[in-house]
């Protein structure tokens, strides 16, 4: 069978959106069934006469929405799209029924068991995720261009392995770039790159090491987090939030030796720490001796308000760890994040950890210093900075037009690709959720974020903009009144 694709070089579709969409498009309609091999990236890349970046970015993407995986030595695969699966969120989901370009997700419950009969949901024509980029926006030729100029410039690199933490050159743009855009502290040899933000969660409960075994985490948050500390032995203690973020008072009374924090953009809430807050957050971490992790979240998205200074630039004790990466900013595909460690953890690392190698490769590391260099990561960020800013101002007037406002409240608005709604209608979310379903909107519930759900807090739904098309939000916000408020005569009805 003939897998290749037929592309469309004039076209306004970029070649890697066509390559997705016709890779896609056999898997959905059983052309190419579950374990089918496709072609390497090499092969297509030459029989198609384009470059391997265009055939591994949509090889990327269909792996990031679960069409396929990739299997050691072996090549990409079409995947079981019934398989569970973890989003870049967070969330645990279900990939079932696929259409229009969208992966439809479907909430698991926590008592569901293995095997339970799934109902098949109508085709998805708005998915609000959180995590979903722009792609059409990714500047790919600025980026083919760095990859190849790294290539020619840096040839002799790439028969070592490089520096354990990474390429210093790389290390010193992400340095500077944070120094003037979020205040961080620090110079390049206090960075360490990394291939993921569990792996570096893993890392840090490896460094925090036996003597500091109680780590608090904001209640409700990162399920993904919370899972990797306890899997490395560490005991999690969930902290209350407030209206403006974690509440220090709890923290202080738990005996926590670290706590995880999302000061830019609390997940899932989506609330902005003051800076008040922050320096009672520094003072417990200097009087207990205490170490706070700062997950910069969606730290380039701001509107509407000016930017607070990371944790990380305020603290005059070395007792902030500072995380961020260029999933949002730039592409998750990349897997490239960093970590700033204050000197004490430090030299820890380099006493007991350095021995570990940089996962992240090379020619990956210089393609993204050269990008930096030249300023296009700069040039990017603040189109993004703008063109999400329009679809967050799009989002917030159609959901204030449309919704009834005594019923559908906007709780966090001033940050990141994800706004959250709180509901008050006698419904829990996930009921909420498959109402949406029906009228083929996908949204996403906060449940798997709580360590211990409160049943009397109002359902929370969680929004996303990000890979939406600015036209396509107003006419799934509409569909989303419909769902709900429709169905909301239904359940009146019948209680």
């Amino acid at each position: 069978m003939d897998m290749t694709p037929r592309l469309h070089p004039k076209a306004e579709e970029p070649l890697y959106a066509q390559i997705y969409r016709h890779f896609r498009e056999t898997i959905m309609d059983g052309r190419l069934a579950a374990h089918s091999r496709l072609p390497s990236v090499r092969q297509l890349s030459s029989s198609l006469s384009v470059s391997k970046i265009t055939v591994e970015t949509a090889y990327q993407q269909l792996a990031a929405e679960g069409f396929i995986e990739s299997r050691a030595r072996s090549g990409f695969y079409v995947a079981e799209l019934e398989e569970r699966a973890i989003d870049e969120s967070g969330e645990l989901i279900v990939l079932s029924h696929l259409a229009n370009g969208q992966s439809t997700h479907s909430p698991v419950q926590e008592g569901e068991a293995a095997g339970t009969e799934r109902t098949t949901a109508p085709p998805i024509a708005y998915h609000f995720h959180g995590s979903i980029i722009d792609l059409e926006h990714f500047p790919f030729t600025q980026w083919r261009k760095c990859a190849s100029e790294a290539l020619d410039l840096f040839r002799d690199d790439f028969s070592f392995y490089g520096e354990n933490q990474g390429e210093p050159e790389l290390c010193e743009e992400i340095a500077r770039y944070l120094q003037r855009a979020r205040t961080v502290r620090c110079d390049a040899a206090q960075i360490l790159l990394g291939s993921g933000f569990q792996q570096a969660i893993g890392f840090l409960a490896l460094m925090l090491g036996p003597d500091r075994r109680i780590i608090a985490m904001e209640e409700p948050g990162y399920a993904d987090v919370r899972e990797v500390f306890t899997q490395y032995g560490h005991k999690v203690v969930p902290i209350p939030l407030e209206e403006d973020g974690l509440d220090v008072e709890s923290l202080a009374e738990s005996g926590a030796h670290a706590v995880y924090v999302t000061p830019a953009h609390q997940y899932p809430r989506g609330m902005v720490m003051p800076i008040g807050k922050r320096l009672r957050l520094l003072q417990w971490a200097q009087e207990t001796g205490g170490y706070i992790i700062e997950n910069d979240y969606d730290g380039e998205f701001r509107y509407n308000v000016k930017p607070t200074p990371s944790l990380q630039g305020l603290d005059q004790d070395g007792r902030v760890v500072y995380i961020s990466n260029f999933s949002k900013a730039l592409s998750p595909a990349l897997r490239v994040n960093y970590t700033v460690l204050p000197p004490a953890l430090l030299e820890r690392y380099l006493q007991h950890f350095s021995f570990y190698p940089c996962p992240v490769p090379r020619i990956h590391q210089r393609t993204l210093q050269l990008f930096m260099q030249k300023g296009h990561w700069d040039r990017h960020v603040r189109r993004m900075r703008s063109l999400y800013g329009r679809k967050h101002a799009e989002l917030l007037h159609a959901i204030t037009s449309i919704m009834p406002k005594d019923r559908v409240e906007v709780v966090a608005q001033f940050a990141g690709l994800h706004i959250v709604l709180r509901i008050k209608l006698a419904a829990t979310a996930e009921q909420l959720a498959a109402e949406a379903a029906a009228r083929g909107v996908k949204i996403y519930t906060t449940t798997k974020s709580w360590m211990r759900l409160n049943l009397d807090v109002m359902p929370h739904i969680l929004v996303g903009f990000g890979g939406m098309h600015i036209e396509d939000i107003r006419p799934g916000i509409e569909q989303l009144h419909e769902a709900w408020f429709g169905a909301e005569k239904k359940r009146a009805r019948e209680s």
